[in-house]
């Protein structure tokens, strides 16, 4: 793969040619990471809206039909349901662990085996989150274990 960036004052946008053969599944994936590097995800933190780039976070969780979005150093509470954050953030490194949470799984530092076939993932912020034994099979195929 060869990349060529041409830098100059009089461009006036960004602008991204990808020149192939075909387009493979390689192609599909830089497309659908370059279109979501655009998309940010509205977080509500003392009445102020912030928006938070997926990268940064580190999870969302559900609790009383409320979801929260969690990043290094800020809870912040976002107006998505669950289901609307999966298909937003499907394309990215975002899976399903629970019926109440949504795990980044590029801040999954460690995974751990526990009882009845769950999975205990250790964040890089040192949190434990618990996956559910239905989407145990999920994350060790996107890992490909």
């Amino acid at each position: 793969m060869k990349i060529i960036i041409d830098q100059a004052q009089d461009n006036l946008e960004t602008e991204i040619v990808i020149k192939c053969k075909a387009v493979n599944e390689e192609i599909q994936r830089l497309i659908l990471l370059l279109k979501s590097s655009e998309e940010r995800i509205l977080g509500i933190m003392d009445n102020a809206n912030q928006f938070i780039e997926p990268k940064d976070i580190f999870y969302f969780e559900s609790v009383d039909k409320k979801t929260f979005m969690y990043t290094e150093k800020q809870v912040l509470e976002t107006p998505f349901r669950l289901y609307e954050l999966e298909e937003k953030l499907g394309n990215l490194d975002f899976f399903r662990a629970s019926k109440s949470t949504i795990i980044n799984i590029s801040k999954i530092k460690k995974l751990s085996p526990k009882f009845n076939g769950r999975l205990e993932a250790l964040l890089e912020n040192h949190e434990k989150l618990i996956i559910s034994r239905q989407y145990v099979p999920i994350i060790k195929e996107i890992l490909g274990l």
